[in-house]
């Protein structure tokens, strides 16, 4: 999994993170069935600090991005 970041406004060449296989410790599942994947990657900023990011997603969300890799493997 990889992890990139880049200015909003004046977009540049995407700095990237954070670069490592998807550790099932990484990854939490909520009674609703919402993900979270949590790292721990560069910061943004500071080369000597570290920072947690996470995202979580729906069910639902899930279920968009599963149907469109199916999709495009069908392709």
């Amino acid at each position: 999994m990889r992890l990139s970041t880049q200015p909003a406004r004046k977009p540049r060449s995407p700095k990237c993170i954070y670069s490592a296989p998807l550790q099932i410790d990484d990854v939490q599942i909520d009674e609703n069935g919402d993900v979270t994947v949590s790292i721990t990657a560069d910061d943004i900023y500071s080369n000597k600090s570290k920072q947690r990011y996470q995202i979580t997603l729906t069910e639902a969300e899930i279920g968009i991005l599963s149907r469109d890799v199916k999709r495009r493997l069908r392709a």
